[in-house]
């Protein structure tokens, strides 16, 4: 059984579950472990992917960025809609200049589930796989049978058409589904190959008939290819919307997968030592046992992605923020916000999160506010490595009863976490 070595942040994950995947992966690998061996005299070939999550693309053709649409967005987590069209046509050029292995998008791939929307961020991923790069695609929870998809005019909205599985499998059939090596027959679940050593395994949890949950079906689908990746001597990353593990000691319910201990243990019991997810929109890792990386949302303040690079026997993972000025500027934009994006998407974060609060109040609650949304900057962004542990505000907030006080405290306690980046020794 190989020995891994993770290098960053110490692991977070109580010892019992560790003790119990490691019996897991000592009694349930058998034969499969021999297997896995096959190709270990052989380096692992270099290779990049890129992932991204929970982009929330809409089409321009559904808002005129009237009094409803603002109101909207101003009233949400700091979603940068104004300008989803720029930011996702900067971040998809960036990946055909840098021609990764392969592009993963982790669910939520736009804002409401349209169908236009889908049709027109397939239109802009075919420019992606016409450069040669691979476009790995699975539905997230905002993305089928959405029953808010609309259309944003004036002050109201009306509704439009969304997508069934079926239909996204077609829409984005070029994008994962038609290049898949295996694809379970329960799910939107699939089975890449990047190279003879390295395999993606897309799981969806987001079908009419089994959101938030892994089916029996498709466990032993994953199941299946676990062991035929082993059998082949390839490495396995998962990819899925919802999370394996509790990301936050208070906000859970709803992101993390409702079995995501059955995933968990499949994945222990044949030594995937990574899984990518998003869901959450901010930027978050946990160690130990079976890694998860959450990357934060394309749309959210630092507006960021994952590049995943293996090289010399290791994964490195670094979260990339997309530079939409740059391209804003070579395409000869005067728009102030699209030439300055980074202080654009900050100040717009930290707005929507003062909402209501007078800038010039200088009264404990405001000050409780404002600190509220500035911790909630590094948080979304994943550098609690910025954050002070000791500073006085936490003593405020330690007397606040409540959700919100609980949500600091579970933040202040992971001062000190950078989970833009991690190494992994393979």
């Amino acid at each position: 059984m190989k020995r891994i070595r993770i290098i960053g942040p110490a692991a977070r994950e109580p010892v019992i579950f560790l003790f119990i995947t490691a019996l897991l992966a000592l009694a349930g690998l058998g034969i499969h472990a021999a297997a896995a061996q096959t190709g270990e005299g052989d380096a692992m070939p270099e290779a990049e992917l890129i992932v991204a999550t929970d982009i929330h693309y809409i089409a321009p053709a559904l808002t005129d960025h009237g009094a409803y649409f603002e109101r909207m967005i101003e009233g949400s987590d700091g979603k940068v809609m104004e300008y989803i069209d720029e930011l996702t046509d900067a971040f998809l050029a960036e990946v055909v200049d840098r021609r990764p292995d392969a592009l993963i998008l982790s669910g939520d791939v736009t804002f409401n589930g349209a169908r236009i929307s889908h049709e027109a961020l397939a239109a802009k991923l075919r420019a992606v796989a016409d450069a040669g790069v691979p476009v790995l695609v699975i539905p997230g929870n905002h993305d089928l049978e959405n029953s808010s998809a609309a259309r944003f005019e004036g002050d109201g909205f009306t509704r439009v058409e969304s997508v069934t599985a079926a239909e996204f499998a077609e829409i984005y059939y070029d994008f994962g589904f038609a290049q898949a090596i295996s694809r379970d027959a329960a799910s939107l679940s699939y089975a890449a190959e990047i190279n003879p050593r390295l395999r993606v395994l897309m799981v969806d949890v987001n079908t009419a008939d089994s959101a938030n949950r892994v089916k029996p079906e498709t466990l032993a689908w994953i199941e299946e290819q676990l062991r035929a990746a082993a059998d082949a001597g390839a490495e396995v990353i998962g990819v899925s919307h919802q999370n394996l593990y509790r990301h936050n000691a208070v906000i859970y319910q709803g992101y993390i997968m409702s079995n995501a201990d059955e995933l968990r243990a499949l994945y222990g019991k044949y030594g995937v030592k990574l899984n990518l997810s998003g869901h959450l929109h901010c930027q978050h890792l946990v160690t130990g046992g079976v890694c998860e990386i959450a990357t934060s949302s394309l749309a959210v303040n630092p507006c960021q992605y994952g590049v995943i690079t293996f090289a010399g026997g290791t994964l490195t993972y670094e979260a990339q923020p997309v530079d939409v000025s740059g391209r804003a500027a070579a395409l000869g934009s005067d728009n102030p916000d699209l030439l300055r994006f980074a202080d654009y998407a900050e100040a717009f974060f930290l707005h929507t999160g003062r909402t209501g609060v007078d800038e010039n109040d200088d009264s404990d609650g405001a000050a409780l506010a404002r600190f509220f949304a500035e911790l909630n900057l590094y948080y979304f962004a994943g550098r609690l490595d910025l954050v002070d542990a000791s500073d006085p505000m936490f003593a405020l907030w330690e007397d606040t009863f409540g959700f919100e006080g609980q949500y600091i405290l579970a933040i202040r306690d992971e001062a000190g976490l950078d989970s833009t980046r991690l190494t992994i020794e393979y």
